[in-house]
């Protein structure tokens, strides 16, 4: 495993680098980056400068094979919190800036158009100019979306669960490490013609072990781990059968719609949200983005989605790879032979990585934990 240079973490502007000893920085096809710093306080840093519940600034940056990467979060939180004549210790939980303006912006207005022109309006009404938003796919989901009063959190997810690209395939809203902040709003098909290939070939992931007599060079090194875990293959396939994961054909059947259910909550506060019911004539001759049509349509894409992950192998210490990120395809040898040779080798799709920094003897060492899923055999295409 090799280390990172100019490593440096600043906390409200204050550079607390020394005191860093760990930290790990996680995204995934599912969300928005986050992580956890590990702090070895002899300073009484905590008392003097985090802000109690107000937002608190964590810059990250450092150089990696010559790769340039800076990253803005907030922390979150502080936890497991040790106490010592020598002072204290404890992870700061990190979160994405974006999380915050998501979760307190609600959204009263009205959207039409395809997919991504929809997430984008919404994108800008509630992250303004700055956030940056990359439309990876050309979207063929469409319609119009009048938004009842809810958080903007719940507003993407709705559209990203009803949307798909012009090759009927899923869409995920997600963030990598490499873009530095950037979100992404990447298909299913995309993501499966968009390999790692900083050399111009598809990239390996390779089982080797590193010794005296298998020394390699520095970067024929990058990318090898020697524990590939097989964490799911095909489970529960009975279950997902019954549940039409495979289905070809839904069959909608419509239910009346006169009757007013009132569900009241268990546990009463004095904070009130009002949401509200949705006629079907807002939209006079346009059609809603969540029409019966589309509903069937977003079960369809949600089915296909689960059989992405029908496959889940974990490959853990990676020498890590620098400039790969969740949502990549790469190509997997596990390096077996005779009766050890395995059906799972082959192409899959990142669909997290685990980025572990740990300091020892001075330098912090960069390694992956990499999280790789397929459908059987092969990713959609």
């Amino acid at each position: 495993m090799f280390s990172i240079s100019d490593f440096k973490v600043e906390i409200d502007a204050i550079d607390i680098s020394s005191m860093v000893t760990s930290m790990n920085l996680y995204e995934s096809i599912h969300g928005n980056v986050k992580g956890t710093i590990h702090v070895e306080d002899k300073l009484n840093f905590f008392d003097m400068f985090f802000r109690g519940i107000a937002m608190t600034q964590v810059k990250i940056s450092y150089i990696y094979f010559d790769k340039y990467l800076e990253i803005d979060l907030y922390a979150d939180g502080v936890t497991d919190q040790v106490i010592t004549k020598m002072g204290k210790s404890y992870n700061v939980t990190l979160s994405s800036l974006l999380n915050l303006s998501a979760e307190v912006i609600r959204i009263c207005n009205s959207y039409s158009g395809d997919s991504n022109i929809i997430l984008s309006k919404l994108w800008k009404e509630t992250h303004g100019d700055i956030a940056k938003l990359y439309l990876d796919s050309s979207t063929d989901s469409k319609g119009k979306y009048v938004v009842p009063n809810i958080s903007a959190s719940e507003c993407m997810r709705n559209v990203v669960n009803a949307s798909y690209d012009v090759h009927k395939t899923g869409m995920f809203l997600y963030q990598r490490l490499v873009d530095q902040g950037g979100t992404r709003f990447t298909s299913i098909h995309t993501m499966g013609n968009t390999p790692y290939s900083p050399g111009g070939d598809p990239f390996a992931i390779k089982n080797v072990e590193i010794t005296i007599d298998t020394t390699l060079g520095m970067h024929d090194t990058i990318g090898t781990a020697n524990k590939f875990i097989l964490k799911d293959y095909n489970k529960d396939f009975i279950a997902k059968l019954a549940g039409g994961m495979w289905g070809q054909k839904v069959t909608q059947i419509e239910l009346d719609e006169t009757k007013d259910t009132v569900h009241n909550k268990k546990e009463a506060t004095d904070i009130e949200i009002t949401k509200f019911s949705l006629s079907k004539n807002l939209y006079d001759t346009e059609v809603s983005l969540f029409s019966p049509e589309s509903l069937v349509q977003e079960e369809i894409i949600m089915n296909m989605k689960f059989r992405l992950f029908n496959t889940n192998l974990n490959v853990e210490g990676v020498v890590a790879i620098p400039g790969i990120g969740c949502g990549m395809t790469v190509n997997v040898d596990q390096g077996g032979n005779g009766i050890s040779a395995t059906k799972t080798d082959g192409t899959y799709l990142v669909a997290n990585i685990n980025h572990i920094y740990t300091m020892d003897d001075g330098d912090m060492e960069y390694s992956q934990n990499i999280g790789l899923v397929r459908e059987w055999y092969n990713l959609e295409k």
